[in-house]
C-alpha cells in the first residue's frame, strides 16, 4: 500500500466545488505561482513550520535537536541547511509551535477520515483532492480513487495542469470534476509568473476536452501580473475556440502570505492591494465582451444568469 504527504484535510469547504466538501491537500507542486496560497505544499519532502505566534521560549526545542539546527537566544534561530526533518523539535514542543508541514497517509487511512464527514455531503458534496498537485501522485490516486468511489463519494479535483497526461488518464473516469487553473495563455508571462511554460497545460486541457471530462477552467487573477486587457483578450480567444462560454476568476487575496516565514519560503510577499468590487467588476466586463461568463463563487458577472456549470453528478 502507498503513502503520501497530506498538508491538510479541511472540512466544511465552500469553495473547491459543489456542496460542502472536504478537501485534501497534497504535498509537492512543479509550479512556483509568485502568489501562492498554499505555500506549505510546494515542496515534495516534508519540512518544518514555525508559528511564532505560539512560542513560549521554553528552549526544548534546542536540546531536542540532535543536528544542530536550532540555535536558542530568547527563541529558536534556525540553521535550515542542517535540519534532517527528524522533527524531534517539534514532538518537544509543549506549544506546538513547531510542528510538520504535512502528515504521511495511506489510502485507507485518508478514507476512514473522509468518511467521518459524510453526513455533511448530502445533496451535492464530497471530497477535493487539492495541494499542491494531486495528479504529481498517481500510484497513491490508483489506490485512493477506487475506494472513494466505492464509498458512492463526489470526487472533484483541483490541478493546475501540469501532470504526465499517460499516468492519469487511467484514472480520470473516477473523478466527477476537474476544477482547471489556467493562469496565463502567453508562455514568456506563464513562465515568469510560475517557472514553468503552459504548453503542457493547454495540451492536457484540450485532452480533457475531448475526452468531454466534467470541468470548470479557473483563473486566478493578480493585479498587475495576468490581469491586463490584452491577456484577458488572449484566455478570451483560447476558451472561444475551445467552444467553452465561462470562466471562473480566483480574485488575488494574501491570506497566504502569513505563511511565507514560517516555513523558510523561495516565495516573497507581492504587497498587492486585492481587488475592488469595482476592479473585478471591470475585469469580468472584458470577458464578457469577448462572450464569455466570468463568475466568483458568489456571483456571476455580465450574464444574468449565468451558464450552468456541469457538477459532473
Amino acid at each position: 500500500m502507498s503513502q503520501t504527504l497530506i498538508c491538510d484535510v479541511q472540512r466544511f469547504s465552500v469553495h473547491d466545488g459543489p456542496g460542502i466538501r472536504t478537501t485534501v491537500f497534497f504535498k509537492g507542486c512543479p509550479l512556483r505561482c509568485k502568489w501562492c496560497q498554499n505555500p506549505e505544499t510546494l515542496r515534495f519532502e516534508n519540512e518544518l513550520v514555525f508559528s511564532v505566534n505560539r512560542c513560549i521560549a521554553c528552549g526544548d526545542c534546542e536540546k531536542a535537536c540532535r543536528h544542530r539546527a536550532i540555535i536558542f537566544n530568547k527563541g529558536p534561530n534556525f540553521v535550515r541547511k542542517n535540519c534532517q526533518a527528524c522533527f524531534a523539535c517539534a514532538e518537544a514542543c509543549p506549544s506546538r509551535a513547531l510542528e510538520p508541514a504535512a502528515r504521511e497517509y495511506a489510502p485507507e487511512k485518508l478514507v476512514e477520515e473522509l468518511l467521518a464527514d459524510s453526513e455533511f455531503y448530502e445533496p451535492e458534496g464530497g471530497i477535493t483532492l487539492s495541494g499542491g498537485e494531486p495528479f504529481l501522485q498517481p500510484a497513491f490516486l490508483s489506490e485512493l480513487l477506487p475506494i472513494l468511489k466505492r464509498e458512492k463519494l463526489h470526487v472533484a479535483a483541483e490541478t493546475c495542469g501540469y501532470f504526465s497526461w499517460e499516468s492519469l488518464a487511467p484514472l480520470l473516469e473516477m473523478i466527477d470534476l476537474i476544477l482547471y487553473d489556467l493562469k496565463a495563455l502567453d508562455p514568456d508571462m506563464h513562465r515568469a509568473l510560475t517557472g514553468k511554460d503552459n504548453r503542457l497545460i493547454i495540451e492536457n486541457l484540450r485532452r480533457l476536452i475531448d475526452r468531454g471530462i466534467p470541468h470548470q477552467i479557473r483563473m486566478p487573477l493578480i493585479p498587475g501580473m495576468n490581469d491586463s486587457d490584452g491577456e484577458i483578450d488572449r484566455v478570451s480567444a483560447f476558451l472561444r475556440e475551445l467552444k467553452e462560454t465561462g470562466i471562473w476568476l480566483l480574485p488575488y487575496h494574501r491570506l497566504g502570505e502569513s505563511k511565507l516565514k514560517k516555513i523558510d519560503s523561495e516565495l516573497k510577499p507581492l504587497g498587492l492591494a486585492s481587488y475592488t468590487e469595482s476592479e473585478l467588476r471591470a475585469k469580468a466586463a472584458i470577458f464578457y465582451r469577448r462572450n464569455i461568463a466570468a463568475r466568483t463563487s458568489n456571483e456571476v458577472y455580465g450574464l444574468q444568469p449565468g451558464p450552468e456549470i456541469d457538477t459532473g453528478k
